[in-house]
């Protein structure tokens, strides 16, 4: 059961951040894309670093309160990879498939897009900005939980260089997501 709960958890986290994405306040900022047609710039709402620290901070209370351990994204990180694998492919068929082909080669087509820019609810959610959260937060939440695999097996013989690698880590995530902006 946990195998599989491991294999469905990145769809799980996708879910939650696009949820939090679309509910939690963002400011609009204007990009450097056109739509189409117009000369009018899109425009991308922006709340990264308050949808990290709210699944950070579910992440911890979840564990803090036992319905999961510290290291769980460590246990099942095989089947997290392979659901987040087979979830990507899914995704990328969903969004290429129902558009115009563009190049000659389906598989160029499936590697660059076919749609110029996705967004949902007149830009509230990006496609492309949704997947940078995917990727940061998906990364902050491997990183805390490793750490807290090693501290859990090592204890007071954890390596501080561990540690101080998961926290440049966590600072990158924060810095990459506190100073997000469209270029």
């Amino acid at each position: 059961m946990n195998s599989v709960l491991g294999f469905c958890a990145p769809v799980l986290v996708y879910v939650y951040i696009f949820i939090l994405n679309a509910v939690l306040p963002g400011r609009w900022v204007d990009g450097y894309v056109t739509k189409e047609g117009s000369g009018e710039k899109l425009k991308y709402r922006l709340n990264g670093l308050l949808v990290l620290i709210t699944v950070v901070l579910t992440w911890a209370a979840l564990c803090y309160s036992g319905m999961i351990p510290w290291d769980w994204f460590y246990q099942y990180r095989w089947e997290g990879l392979c659901g987040a694998i087979v979830f990507g492919l899914i995704f990328s068929f969903v969004v290429v498939l129902p558009h115009p082909t563009v190049k000659k080669f389906f598989l160029a087509d499936f590697y660059l897009g076919r749609a110029l820019n996705l967004q949902l609810w007149g830009g509230r959610i990006d496609a492309k900005m949704w997947l940078y959260l995917v990727g940061a937060i998906m990364l902050e939440l491997n990183v805390l939980s490793f750490a807290g695999h090693h501290h859990m097996v090592y204890g007071i013989d954890a390596s501080p260089g561990i540690f101080i690698s998961g926290a440049l880590l966590t600072f990158f995530v924060f810095d990459y997501l506190t100073f997000e902006e469209v270029h």
